[in-house]
């Protein structure tokens, strides 16, 4: 039998969670899944510019959340293909380990776990029934540092 290794439990990602990598040129790359210890991100096989650098950001596409300077060494790379099999891309798995986080991090990325993985039926019922209690509350997180701009350049015009 084979014992677990990780620290810290790992959630799937909802789509449109992105990390962004910042070498020349920026690269944008989706978020697989996520610890508080680390993520699984999915690169394509041409990329090698992952071991170029040693921070990321974590944005969601709507810009509902955005986290930056987050620390990171890469640890694993293994060839995976997508989870939608009408996309022919083929690309890398890379897991990724965060460095130290500041407490401002940690908190900020607990509020991404919560709110953008999918961690099953009873939290999903939780997290629905919270947003009932609290409706006067603020939907976006971490927004004012986002930046649009980004995303609508990295995927050029919309049509």
């Amino acid at each position: 039998m084979q014992v677990e290794r990780r620290r810290y439990p790992r959630y799937h990602v909802k789509e449109n969670a992105f990390a962004v990598i910042n070498p020349e040129p920026v690269r944008l790359v989706p978020i697989l899944d996520i610890a508080m210890g680390g993520a699984g991100v999915f690169v394509n096989n041409e990329d090698q510019w992952l071991t170029k650098s040693s921070k990321l950001e974590i944005m969601v596409a709507d810009c509902s959340f955005y986290l930056a300077n987050i620390a990171f060494d890469s640890i694993s790379d293994c060839r995976a293909f997508p989870a939608d099999p009408s996309i022919l891309i083929e690309g890398r798995r890379c897991s990724i380990k965060f460095g130290t986080l500041t407490p401002s991090q940690k908190s900020e990325l607990k509020y991404f776990i919560r709110n953008h993985t999918q961690r099953g039926l009873l939290w999903e019922l939780y997290r629905r029934f919270s947003k009932v209690l609290h409706a006067d509350s603020s939907q976006k997180h971490s927004a004012p540092s986002c930046n649009p701009g980004l995303w609508r350049n990295l995927h050029g015009p919309t049509v």
